[in-house]
């Protein structure tokens, strides 16, 4: 987790980007998945102007955070693609307070033994 300056106050974007350590394109990929709803790859990348690769890499670091959910749809001639979309807002916002809770909860622990650790 990456921790924002303290010298301005805190909006959603950053606590969201702290906790999954997005970089902004990540954060462009998931903003337009929740505007837009389920999206493929390469819909994305024309969108955004990049290259379909790095979307994909987005994608997959979205993923694997929770921000964003596979599909794979089989094309009737045979083939298949994939499509990705975004959790409701609420589903985010409780995975956000369940990250933020068990790394408060490792802090406290780890600070448990500060005395130890620097002796």
């Amino acid at each position: 987790m990456k921790t924002p300056s303290t010298t301005s106050p805190l909006c959603c974007k950053d606590v969201l980007t702290s906790v999954f350590e997005l970089n902004t394109l990540d954060y462009q990929v998931f903003q337009h998945l929740r505007k837009n709803g389920a999206q493929r790859a390469d819909h994305i990348a024309e969108h955004l102007h990049k290259e379909r690769s790095t979307i994909y890499r987005s994608l997959q670091k979205l993923c694997s955070c929770g921000l964003c959910k596979k599909s794979t749809h089989t094309l009737p001639g045979g083939g298949y693609y994939h499509m990705y979309n975004c959790p409701k807002t609420q589903k985010v916002k409780q995975e956000l307070e369940h990250c933020i809770d068990a790394w408060y909860q490792q802090v406290k622990e780890t600070l448990k033994r500060f005395d130890e650790d620097f002796s």
